[in-house]
């Protein structure tokens, strides 16, 4: 049986193209999980939303990190 542990973090977003899917896909909720990482690449879901995005922990365009968990 596996039990691995889901790990979520904070996102908040940056540009106008962000802002938007945070408001109407992720209806302003921050919390996502963490589906895999790569280096410093994430690929994350909203928990309410049926969407997956690539986000860089360095500077990326459309998000940052709100809280690190």
């Amino acid at each position: 049986m596996n039990t691995t542990k889901k790990k979520f973090q904070y996102v908040k977003p940056k540009s106008e193209e962000a802002q938007e899917i945070f408001e109407y896909m992720m209806l302003g909720l921050q919390s996502c999980e963490i589906l895999e990482q790569q280096g410093k690449m994430y690929l994350l879901k909203p928990i309410k939303a049926d969407y997956q995005f690539w986000m860089s922990a360095d500077n990326d365009v459309d998000w940052e990190f709100d809280k690190l968990s």
